[in-house]
């Protein structure tokens, strides 16, 4: 066969673009004797395709196989159900907490009056302190500046 026949053919099947026949001509032509050089790297790929398509699995080998493959996809739609209802649930959770939170401050204006005024008194004790520190600030920098200047 014309070797820039071949070449192309090889370029369409690396493609994935050939048809069935086509691969076969390949396939004829890299299990001959008569590969041109340049193409010699790609018949141990043509090499491999043939010796897998001999290996014959036996009846005990096809039954095991089969069930793993369905078992793990049971497994995973089972585990895929299970967290879908746990984040379900947990949802109408958080959401029925979240009301019952929020009646609960509706009904407590007093308490909460409370609270904020306290909360209040303790901001402006910090500020009043933090003035009486300022205080200090100011008379150390001021003797500072006298010992500095004498």
């Amino acid at each position: 066969m014309e070797l820039h026949k071949i070449a192309s053919l090889l370029e369409k099947y690396l493609e994935a673009e050939t048809t069935v026949k086509e691969e076969k001509l390949l396939k004829d032509y890299f299990s001959s004797a008569h590969v041109d050089s340049s193409l010699e790297q790609y018949r141990p790929l043509f090499q491999f395709f043939a010796t897998e398509k001999e290996i014959v699995l036996t009846e005990e080998e096809k039954v095991i196989r089969l069930p793993r493959k369905q078992n793990k996809t049971k497994i995973f739609a089972t585990l895929g159900s299970i967290a879908a209802i746990l984040i379900l649930a947990l949802s109408v959770f958080q959401f029925s907490n979240f009301q019952n939170d929020h009646r609960v401050v509706e009904g407590n204006h007093e308490l909460a009056m409370k609270n904020t005024q306290d909360l209040l008194n303790m901001v402006t004790g910090a500020v009043a302190n933090s003035k009486e520190n300022l205080m200090y600030l100011k008379e150390i920098q001021q003797t500072k500046n006298k010992l500095i200047t004498k």
